[in-house]
């Protein structure tokens, strides 16, 4: 079976509040068990100098991956899509990278004995909020993606918009498809350095 888990970020107030009775409600009516992590993450962001971004996802996987393992379940299944890839991708660029840093977002990646896995990196939004309509599912937007305070939502909002204007229509997908180029890359050197170390 599923169990599903939220995190409530102590960001937004009340509609983080409705955000995790949303989820709660639809663990119900799944009849699938439901962990709520309350966490502070602004005194979090503080304590450990992260940015606020940076600081609610480390807190959310190591309550996923803590959660994972108290429960003994073995894979944590997160909602990125195709755009989360592209937009990870172009941050990375404009950071500097490396060829492992280009691969973007793994369909698997390891913490602590638990494997998260992300069954939708290959959908974009618009694919799954057209299958949730379809379904008459109702769904919850988080309130800080329209926000600019992070450097995703400037490259979500902004600067992918402006690439797609000017630039190339085609510009998520092509950033996609480099990071694809990249994992695969990426695995052949990995491979390659274990054969030269035997």
């Amino acid at each position: 079976g599923i169990a599903l888990a939220h995190v409530h970020h102590g960001i937004r107030g009340k509609s983080t509040d409705a955000d995790a009775r949303f989820v709660r409600a639809l663990a119900k009516k799944l009849g699938a068990p439901f962990f709520l992590g309350t966490f502070d993450v602004p005194a979090e962001a503080k304590k450990s100098r992260e940015s606020l971004e940076m600081a609610a996802r480390r807190v959310r996987r190591d309550f996923l991956a803590a959660t994972a393992r108290r429960e003994k379940i073995r894979w944590v299944a997160t909602g990125h899509t195709a755009d989360d890839q592209a937009e990870t991708v172009l941050m990375r660029i404009a950071r500097g990278t490396s060829i492992t840093g280009l691969a973007g977002i793994p369909y698997v990646a390891r913490q602590g004995g638990v494997r998260f896995i992300r069954p939708l990196r290959d959908a974009t939004r618009g694919q799954i909020v057209n299958y949730l309509k379809s379904r008459r599912q109702t769904w919850r937007e988080d309130e800080s993606n329209a926000e600019d305070f992070a450097l995703r939502n400037r490259v979500r909002h902004e600067i992918l918009p402006l690439l797609e204007k000017r630039l190339n229509p085609g510009v998520r997908q092509a950033l996609v498809r480099l990071a694809e180029i990249a994992a695969a890359e990426d695995e052949v050197m990995a491979a390659l350095a274990r054969k030269a170390s035997m």
